[in-house]
């Protein structure tokens, strides 16, 4: 397995990612792991605009699955990390988990997903191997 990010991606919730009962919105868990690949890309000095524009490949998710352990809430500082569980020729599986930080205490698991990323041609849309360079560690 490969860690994707260097550092912990921080997310702290904030009232518009709460449902009426103060909670995380489920969906939100989607919008907060995709914060985090985006980020894993920008520590690369990558975009989905550069990986379009100048590599001519797309990452779309085929399929993910969701767990959610504890309730996240307004306020919480979530810590999203995110390893690659596998590494085929054109999709990787990453599972992200969402971790609630508080000083002084062991992080809480909060919601997890298992991610399938499949890397497609931009003309074609069909399957196009995953580069090497993608995955080189900084």
């Amino acid at each position: 397995m490969t860690q994707l990010t260097n550092l912990p991606f921080l997310f702290r919730v904030c009232y518009s990612d709460t449902d009426a009962a103060g909670f995380v919105y489920h969906a939100r868990y989607l919008e907060i792991f995709e914060r985090s690949r985006s980020e894993w890309l920008q520590q690369r000095d990558l975009s989905p605009t550069k990986l379009i524009n100048e590599f001519g490949i797309l990452l779309p998710v085929r399929e993910i699955t969701m767990n959610f352990h504890r309730p996240g809430r307004l306020d919480d500082l979530l810590s999203i990390d995110q390893v690659i569980e596998h590494r085929g020729r054109t999709q990787i599986a990453v599972k992200q988990t969402a971790k609630r930080i508080v000083e002084g205490v062991e992080p809480e698991l909060i919601a997890t997903a298992l991610l399938h990323i499949v890397c497609v041609d931009t003309t074609t849309l069909k399957p196009k191997g995953l580069p090497d360079w993608l995955f080189v560690a900084d």
